[in-house]
């Protein structure tokens, strides 16, 4: 056949603009072919936007109603009653410093903090209520499911991404995190943008993301390690340094100002107080997390309350001293954990719960979904662990598990995980699509 009988996408410039067999131009064969491949990528973005607008209408729906019938009369407490206050002493001109744990205001690193910016920021705009953070939380709750939708659809094509977004916008434990002032709607954000930045080989600006991640959310202070690993397989030792190196110079202003004005370059004074809460003498006769700070018998660390940095030192050291003791105290821990996150012992959870925010009727009701979605999403991710990219989100939703099953393990802490979970269930779903269609998979 002659060259010019074929459709090819070719300048008339540099091809003939005529058929001589036939006298015809030539232009109307590029043309033709031109306009039917502008055409078919107009219908697929069409197509796709509708899906990303009705999983994200979705997603509103369903945050606002839970805000509004089922906890409109939420008052934050604990962890994020602490949040607000942080972000009020921002606002105030008084720096990053709260109360907790000593009896005066004072300049604090128990806390990253990158999330009580954001919602200094949101309280600045909005107003000095509860509302104002509600609506922050909400917005990157929105995030999310778009951003889930766009990492999936580099994952695996067809419905996948419809799939996996829907799944995000209708799991009740990540629509209850959107509506609160905690770090999970930011932290969430931040680790879907990250993980789409390395799927899309962005890897600078994935490492800004992880930079920012680690300053919001005190469980991903070492989540650098693993993500590095992967750019080092996948990009080579020249960018999993480049990638180190961004995102320790994201985190180093939060170091350097903590040794000016704590007088150690520590990440988060909390490590001490998780650690001896998890491990040590009361908390092995409790079995289960003893507060540091109010339980009587941490009575000797008392003063060292007064100084942060030294009251974690101890702490920290209290608890390995304890762990080097009593090391089979750790497969207890971690066995103990195993059965709180995973819902095998769901009332255990209830108090976590309740200082979370939660509401445990809600909770009671939805926790059902928990158990299929966890299964049918690590089944998705499993029948696609050939795919480097998939093992980018088996990785991250194995770093963040394997943290709380160390140290504490409230279900909201789980929120990474549940994430990656609704990947793989659209994963899931379009594997089960195809092998009931064609039984043969589209390339992506």
């Amino acid at each position: 056949m002659s060259p010019w009988k074929k459709p090819v996408l070719v300048s008339t410039r540099f091809w003939p603009t005529t058929n001589p067999l036939v006298d015809e131009p030539m232009s109307e064969f590029v043309d033709s072919s031109v306009a039917k491949g502008k055409l078919a990528r107009s219908i697929s973005w069409l197509n796709h936007r509708r899906e990303l607008l009705i999983v994200l209408a979705v997603a509103l729906v369903a945050r606002v109603g839970y805000w509004v019938l089922v906890t409109p009369r939420y008052v934050p407490e604990s962890d994020a009653a602490q949040y607000q206050d942080l972000a009020r002493y921002i606002l105030r001109g008084e720096g990053y410093s709260q109360l907790f744990p000593q009896l005066y205001p004072h300049p604090t690193a128990f806390r990253p903090p990158g999330y009580s910016y954001m919602l200094a920021g949101a309280i600045k705009v909005f107003g000095d209520n509860v509302v104002s953070g509600r609506i922050l939380s909400l917005v990157f709750g929105l995030m999310t499911v778009a951003l889930v939708y766009l990492l999936t659809r580099h994952l695996a094509p067809g419905r996948a991404a419809f799939f996996a977004a829907l799944a995000v916008a209708l799991y009740p434990p990540l629509i209850v995190n959107d509506t609160m002032l905690l770090t999970e709607s930011l932290s969430l954000a931040l680790i879907a943008g990250l993980m789409l930045a390395l799927v899309c080989r962005r890897w600078p600006t994935a490492a800004v993301l992880c930079g920012l991640l680690i300053l919001t959310r005190a469980s991903a202070q070492y989540v650098v390690v693993p993500l590095a690993l992967w750019v080092l397989w996948r990009l080579g030792w020249r960018r999993a340094l480049g990638f180190l190196a961004i995102a320790l110079a994201v985190v180093s202003p939060w170091i350097i100002r903590n040794q000016i004005q704590l007088g150690s370059p520590v990440y988060v004074t909390s490590n001490g107080f998780n650690l001896a809460g998890t491990y040590s003498p009361a908390s092995r006769q409790e079995r289960r997390f003893v507060d540091p700070v109010f339980d009587d018998r941490f009575e000797q660390f008392r003063l060292a309350q007064f100084n942060e940095a030294d009251w974690a030192d101890q702490l920290q050291a209290f608890a390995f001293e304890d762990i080097r003791t009593h090391p089979g105290q750790v497969p207890g821990v971690v066995w103990r954990n195993a059965l709180h996150l995973f819902e095998f012992t769901p009332q255990f959870n209830e108090w976590a719960e309740n200082a979370d925010g939660r509401n445990l009727d809600f909770r009671s009701a939805t926790l059902w979904l928990f158990y299929p979605v966890t299964i049918i999403g690590l089944f998705g991710l499993f029948i696609r662990r050939r795919s480097p990219d998939v093992l980018l989100v088996i990785g991250v939703g194995a770093y963040f598990v394997l943290g709380s099953l160390a140290l504490l393990s409230p279900p909201r802490l789980r929120s990474p995980f549940d994430l990656c979970c609704c990947i793989g269930v659209g994963l899931a779903a379009q594997w089960w699509m195809v092998r009931r269609g064609t039984g043969r998979e589209a390339p992506a």
